[in-house]
């Protein structure tokens, strides 16, 4: 995980910033805050020893013992070897926690305020100081060297892990190598980074880091100030946990959203671990919540958070947009809220239902169901609301109450008018999913995004399904196998499904193989006629290649065969009825992007 870090922020760290200009423009010091304390003899002889330690575990003992002192209502605690309470186990050399919120011996990086990362080797520092008289921001902050890269990556694992646990606009962290120190602040844009100082001669600089940050605001630190623990009785909570399936005593969070009538709260749980990314679109979290209006809970509904560059559209848009146009299959919007922040908007939107994944279908005429109301959705939104969707995979198709598929996620969207052209799309910044993205985006990254991707999106979303969740003779390790390798299918039962998704599956062949040559064409004109005069029967011409061909090109300019092809399908009295989803089949399978 370390590496895919350093590799999505690579180019996304400014600085070196001057560390006394950092201190001005990210920490500043209100006429309220105390005056800095200086250090005694003894504190500059323990940081003397800390400068000189060979070891992360020599330079503990004195970074504690010195700066322990430059901090007012906040602790260190060494958390290198402490038992990991989250399931993103992470281990840096220090966090700095308020007073009496975590437990000796234990690290809780839902709590933790700071991470500091103590280096005793300079060859593991992971930026590159340059000179900044002679325009240093124009060149790469990041270090090359293997180790360097490694440290990057690692540094950047406690940042996600902390602004994911916790409900943050931004953090810090502070990285101490040798006898030098650097101060780097976090967004999801990126990173600022101070340049590196010598904390023996340059003391000042470090304490006043440290005592700066510990008389900051919640909101100075980088909390959003939007979403508070839930002021409830244990009786009020109660109730909100039964209403979101949740276990007693799980702790509750409000969320406040602005409404014409006046902000609004909802009710719901941290959100769930992991989040693996700092910039990328597997930053996007959701979390089930509720109002509460006089005393009582309202529905469930889902809450979503992602961020987005300023002046690209935000989900919310293309919902209000869909519901125009009366797009069918899609959420109900409730509420939404957005904040611009160091160039990229948080955007919080509240959808009023939270339902089954598609992978949790009770009969795979639901399964079928599902994927054909999200795609009856997605050709409306590109036929009717001009909007293509680009985010196809199971995780973006749910089924309510009724057994009904809805299409959700639209982030990812584009207005096919802000393009200029209806039927291609430009591919920027792209991550998705890769069981279900078409081979053709696969083999070219950057390629153009087509309709035709998405549709052939819908066919992988079929058939990845069924080979992962439909019970049948292949064992676990056949279904791995397949779907690492991307081998037939297999015996699958019942065969009416897999067959289906095979025969819409057949509809993309022409998009990979060698196209007719002028010679295959000439050939298909004559047959045409001899069928036009009755000298060929219909099933004499629908087995010529050619025709097939022409008839797949012809499938694939649009979605209406492939849903006239599901909707005949579920006409079809023989549906089983005892075919519901097993779970326990493939244990590792979702979320896989690249």
């Amino acid at each position: 995980m370390e590496a895919t870090l350093a590799d999505e922020t690579q180019h996304s760290y400014v600085g070196p910033v001057d560390p006394s200009q950092f201190l001005e423009d990210y920490l500043p010091c209100l006429n309220s805050t105390p005056a800095t304390p200086c250090l005694s003899e003894e504190d500059l002889e323990a940081l003397k020893g800390l400068a000189t330690g060979t070891s992360a575990i020599d330079m503990y003992e004195q970074f504690q013992m010195t700066l322990g002192r430059c901090v007012r209502g906040m602790i260190f605690a060494d958390t290198s070897s402490d038992l990991v309470k989250d399931t993103f186990p992470i281990k840096p050399d220090f966090a700095l926690y308020e007073e009496g919120v975590v437990a000796p011996g234990e690290m809780d990086v839902s709590t933790a305020e700071l991470c500091i990362e103590l280096i005793p080797s300079m060859s593991c520092d992971p930026f590159e100081d340059t000179d900044l008289s002679k325009g240093g921001f124009e060149y790469p902050l990041e270090r090359d060297p293997e180790e360097a890269k490694k440290m990057q990556g690692k540094i950047t694992a406690y940042t996600v892990a902390q602004v994911s646990s916790q409900f943050r606009f931004f953090a810090f962290s502070v990285v101490v190598v040798r006898d030098h120190a650097r101060f780097v602040r976090w967004d999801r844009a990126g990173a600022v980074a101070s340049a590196r100082f010598n904390y023996v001669e340059n003391s000042n600089i470090l304490v006043d880091f440290f005592w700066r940050f510990s008389h900051l605001s919640c909101e100075g630190r980088g909390h959003d100030p939007s979403v508070s623990p839930a002021n409830l009785s244990e009786e009020d909570a109660q109730k909100i946990r039964e209403i979101l399936d949740l276990e007693a005593g799980t702790a509750l969070f409000a969320f406040e959203v602005p409404h014409k009538d006046g902000n609004r709260l909802f009710y719901g749980p941290r959100f769930p671990f992991p989040v693996r990314s700092l910039i990328g679109q597997l930053s996007t979290r959701t979390v089930p919540v509720c109002d509460f209006v006089k005393g009582k809970p309202g529905k469930k509904a889902l809450l979503k958070e992602y961020w987005r560059l300023a002046g690209m559209r935000g989900e919310v848009e293309f919902y209000e947009h869909l519901i125009k146009h009366d797009v069918p299959h899609i959420a109900p919007l409730s509420r939404r809220i957005h904040t611009l922040f160091s160039h990229r908007y948080l955007h919080r939107l509240v959808l009023g239902f939270v339902r089954r994944r598609l992978t949790q279908f009770k009969r795979t005429r639901e399964l079928a169901v599902g994927i054909f109301h999200a795609m009856e959705a997605h050709w409306k939104a590109f036929e009717k609301a001009r909007v293509l969707h680009r985010d196809i995979s199971v995780n973006n198709i749910l089924i309510d109450e009724n057994g009904k598929g809805v299409l959700i996620d639209w982030a990812l969207a584009v207005l096919l008018d802000d393009q200029g052209d209806s039927n291609v799309i430009e591919r920027h910044d792209r991550m998705g999913t890769w069981q279900f993205m078409s081979a053709e985006l696969l083999k070219n990254p950057g390629q153009i995004h087509t309709l035709q991707d998405d549709i052939e999106s819908f066919v992988h979303v079929l058939r990845w399904t069924i080979l992962c969740y439909l019970p049948g003779p292949m064992d676990e390790v056949s279904r791995k196998e397949w779907e690492n390798n991307e081998s037939d299918v297999g015996p699958l039962s019942p065969k009416g499904v897999q067959t289906l998704g095979t025969f819409c599956d057949s509809a993309f062949r022409v998009r990979y193989c060698n196209p007719p040559t002028e010679g295959d064409k000439r050939l298909y004109d004559f047959v045409r006629a001899e069928f036009s005069e009755g000298l060929l029967t219909e099933e004499m011409l629908n087995a010529d290649s050619m025709h097939k061909y022409t008839l797949c090109v012809e499938r694939l300019k649009n979605s209406q065969w492939f849903l006239n092809t599901l909707e005949d399908a579920l006409k079809r009295p023989d549906w089983p009825g005892d075919d519901a989803a097993d779970a326990n089949l493939l244990l590792i399978t979702e979320g896989t992007s690249r």
